[in-house]
């Protein structure tokens, strides 16, 4: 497990129930949320990723613990308050309308259940976005933890915490 990924579960802590990772990308969330104790559903809206992902799953023996699914994270095909924990990780910066996404994130979140966003910070940025122009394509990621945070303090009264560590920064709120 990735050291900032284990530091983000940690500050939510094991637990039990349901929890929806947006943005799959290659599942480290997922697959961490699941040694955590969760029953996890994972989605994301690009079905290569989801692919790669099922077969990373399979090799670890894992995939039984994980239910992956193929949607938009804009439009969250479950039900209101369906989730314990509803995370994402440095998946924001993706997303076309992240406002929405943070919208449709509280909608699924149960009350009382946790929210955590992972987002790149400024170095993380930087090493990624070189990372990506070493392999000649381009990342960018425009927005920040802060942005985050405002936008579900002003909109939903959700006053979480920041901790920042060597590429992310971790928000976390309860419902």
């Amino acid at each position: 497990m990735e050291r900032d990924i284990k530091e983000a579960l940690e500050i939510l802590g094991r637990g039990e129930g349901k929890a929806l990772d947006i943005g799959t990308g290659r599942g480290r969330l997922a697959t961490a949320l699941a040694e955590y104790g969760y029953q996890v559903v994972s989605i994301d809206e690009n079905k290569e990723a989801l692919i790669r992902t099922r077969g990373l799953l399979e090799e670890e023996g894992i995939l039984n613990d994980i239910l992956l699914i193929h949607g938009d994270a804009h439009n969250l095909p479950f039900l209101d308050e369906t989730f314990e924990v509803v995370a994402t990780y440095n998946a924001m910066h993706h997303m076309r309308d992240y406002k929405k996404v943070l919208d449709e994130m509280v909608r699924v979140c149960k009350k009382g259940g946790s929210i955590l966003i992972s987002e790149l910070n400024e170095y993380g940025k930087k090493v990624v976005a070189e990372r990506h122009k070493e392999r000649g394509s381009h990342h960018e990621a425009n927005i920040s933890i802060e942005d985050i945070a405002k936008y579900l303090k002003v909109e939903y009264a959700l006053i979480g915490e920041i901790k920042q560590r060597e590429r992310t920064d971790i928000f976390i709120s309860k419902k």
